[in-house]
């Protein structure tokens, strides 16, 4: 599906989040970055037959910005970006030594339920920038859902207090919690102008002066 990989001089925080990206993306690889350029990175992905580049920029020490870049040498080009208020490693969460997925299956994305109409524009995106499938959730069970596509993985977008976030379920894992990695999202952007930012859409809104 992808190759991931960081920006140069990760930290340890960041690798482990490369590394458990590479847990929930089937069929990816977690690539040490080293002092490869983007053209090497674009190259090793187009060799290793991904469709998709991953990188993940630190700031602070912490994961900062998912850069989405699509692998192709005839029209390759930025696919789009989030921008992270915060996320929580799979041993965070209480899991550790999580194998990746290295089988042929679709990512299914879905939203959980009582969601508003931004994270369904989301979760539609986010399958866009992974080369994931979309699923509205309805009144279906994520294991049902699951069931359905064939897949043991899926990506459900949330509600979060400082915007939205993807949490991911591996039902070979655990077929009730989420595993994780959990991604709080404040800003996402795609390089066609879709975009969505997480205080113009919660701050005031702007109304026009009368006069008296």
């Amino acid at each position: 599906m992808m190759l991931i990989t960081t920006s140069h001089r990760p930290t340890r925080r960041t690798r482990s989040f490369g590394h458990d990206l590479e847990k929930v993306f089937p069929n990816s690889l977690y690539l040490t970055r080293g002092k490869k350029t983007l053209q090497d990175l674009l190259m090793e992905a187009y060799d290793r037959n991904y469709e998709r580049l991953l990188i993940i920029n630190v700031w602070k020490g912490n994961p900062l910005k998912m850069t989405f870049i699509k692998v192709d040498p005839d029209d390759w080009g930025y696919l789009g970006y989030l921008y992270l208020h915060g996320i929580k490693l799979q041993r965070e969460m209480g899991y550790r030594d999580i194998r990746p997925i290295r089988e042929e299956m679709p990512l299914v994305v879905t939203t959980a339920k009582r969601v508003g109409p931004d994270h369904v524009a989301f979760a539609r995106v986010f399958a866009e920038l992974t080369g994931g499938t979309f699923v509205p959730r309805r009144e279906r069970s994520l294991l049902g859902i699951a069931d359905r596509y064939n897949t043991n993985v899926l990506g459900v977008i949330e509600r979060h207090p400082r915007g939205m976030a993807v949490n991911f379920y591996r039902f070979d894992v655990d077929k009730e919690n989420p595993v994780g990695p959990l991604i709080g999202v404040k800003i996402w952007a795609m390089e066609d102008g879709r975009r969505w930012d997480y205080r113009e859409a919660t701050g005031p809104k702007k109304t026009g002066q009368s006069r008296e």
